[in-house]
């Protein structure tokens, strides 16, 4: 297998945006009008309680009381259904613009974003990949549980390994399977389990490339956040201003539609798309290299 180089596959995400900023910037313009709609409809059917849950965890701290939280929680559950489509499409639709630019950069035109069966293939990437993960962490939730039952220092002991296997377990599927969704792209059709070939003996040089990319994306935030925030306060003469952009005001439309609130889902979009391209891009321009070096090696048949 073709080597690659983690550190400039790590800054892949920034080469993009160099190199396609008209397409950032309509992408920016896109995720905040998405997320105004999305905000409107959550608040129509469900404002209070999203209200009730925020304000319960700004209450609750770090000691939330386990049957008070259960009662919060199967509150908003009806939300959270609600938003588990629209993450999905949106995810599908930004994943899919990523690899395209990554991958076939002749198509598209300047938007780059499309619904079809590109799209339909990442969002079916995406959720076998959540699902796997999820059913690592609910098996070792369980055994932990259960070895915590016994109460002495041997169920401790078990239960704090089985949490950290399952950390290692978490980590190590996510580098294995992260080239699934440049894969799957590529191929026309999903390539989920098959992509794991394609990451064997990569682990480590995988791993140093996206923590890299997420250091860079943290120190991107950061520096964002604190300019938006400086200017905010010197327009505003509020101190507070720099904390409300961190999370508009949800309990009501009124309260939503201030010049605040939209400058905060504007910043919110922002930071969506540079985050995204930013965490990534590294992966697809990794699978570009692999394929122009040495190939794939894909299979036929199955996932």
């Amino acid at each position: 297998m073709s080597k690659f180089s983690a550190s400039d596959a790590a800054f892949s995400g920034f080469r993009v945006v160099r190199e396609n900023l008209k397409t950032v910037g309509v992408w920016v313009l896109i995720m905040t009008v998405v997320s105004i709609a999305y905000s409107v409809v959550m608040i129509q059917l469900f404002g209070p309680e999203m209200n009730a849950f925020s304000s319960y965890i700004q209450s609750a701290g770090g000691d939330p009381d386990p049957n008070e939280a259960a009662a919060v929680l199967a509150r908003i559950a009806p939300a959270s259904l609600v938003s588990l489509p629209y993450l999905i499409v949106v995810n599908a639709v930004i994943f899919a613009g990523v690899n395209r630019l990554i991958l076939r950069p002749q198509e598209g035109g300047l938007l780059r974003l499309r619904l079809g069966g590109d799209e339909l293939r990442q969002a079916g990437v995406w959720v076998l990949f959540n699902l796997t993960l999820f059913g690592v962490f609910l098996l070792g939730g369980i055994l932990s549980a259960f070895f915590g039952v016994m109460k002495d220092g041997i169920g401790v002991m078990l239960a704090l390994l089985v949490n950290v296997g399952m950390l290692g377990a978490l980590v190590y599927l996510a580098i294995r399977l992260s080239l699934s969704s440049a894969a799957t792209f590529d191929a026309g059709k999903i390539v989920f389990l098959r992509s794991m070939p394609l990451t064997k003996g990569l682990f480590w040089p995988l791993l140093g490339a996206y923590f890299l990319a997420v250091v860079m994306c943290v120190i991107v935030f950061l520096l964002l956040f604190t300019i938006v925030s400086a200017v905010a306060t010197i327009l505003s003469g509020d101190l507070s201003a720099a904390g409300r952009l961190m999370q508009a005001d949800s309990s009501s439309l009124k309260a939503f539609f201030t010049p605040m609130g939209i400058a905060q889902t504007a910043f919110s979009g922002l930071m969506s798309v540079l985050t995204t391209l930013i965490i990534f891009a590294p992966a697809p321009t990794i699978y570009k290299t692999l394929r122009e070096g040495e190939g794939t090696g894909e299979e036929n048949g199955g996932w």
